[in-house]
């Protein structure tokens, strides 16, 4: 286990160091993680799919599938929002 640690965007408290060696990226604790849900998630997750098909043919071949997180900056707006009216000065 790593003992990288670093703070909660929305309230501040130290993330567990167990979140961060799973999502390297995150940003939240666990308990804001669980409440970004309802905003669309700390991440947007996107799939594309390579074709390996010859240029101009009619037939599909699919190759890997290349995936791509980006932070969804969106809802840590409105979460960051939404604390700051439940816990003013925070």
């Amino acid at each position: 286990m790593s003992n990288k640690t670093r703070s909660c965007e929305i309230c501040g408290q130290p993330i567990d160091p167990e979140r961060i060696e799973v999502v390297p990226e995150t940003r939240l604790c666990v308990e804001h993680a669980k409440m970004i849900v309802k905003y669309g998630g700390e991440f947007i997750v996107t799939g594309t799919q390579a074709s390996i098909g010859k240029s101009g043919s009619l037939k599909k071949n699919y190759g890997d599938v290349t995936v791509e997180r980006k932070r969804n900056t969106e809802a840590l707006r409105k979460m960051r929002e939404a604390c700051e009216q439940t816990y003013p000065g925070r």
